[in-house]
């Protein structure tokens, strides 16, 4: 498990929910603590690293914070067709 989140947070709620619909995969974490200015300058490359990520394959990543409101953190996810799974 990855341990951002519960390091991140100054509180103990964290959701985690999978979705699958029109051919995306997306998936959401969302944790009630104490949020953050995304826009801020950072110097680390964990938000960036995962937008790159989810490029890479023609996804998308976003990230949802305010100070004092929770974050909540996004991938979306192309998942393609499988050539010969379709049923005549």
């Amino acid at each position: 498990m990855n341990t951002t989140a519960v390091r991140a947070t100054a509180r103990a709620s964290i959701e985690v929910r999978l979705d699958y619909a029109d051919a995306t995969l997306s998936l959401s974490v969302h944790d009630d603590g104490c949020g953050f200015d995304p826009a801020a300058v950072s110097t680390g490359y964990g938000l960036a690293g995962l937008r790159a990520r989810a490029a890479e394959v023609g996804g998308t990543a976003s990230v949802h914070s305010a100070p004092g409101d929770g974050t909540t953190v996004t991938v979306r996810l192309p998942v393609p067709t499988v050539m010969g799974s379709e049923r005549p």
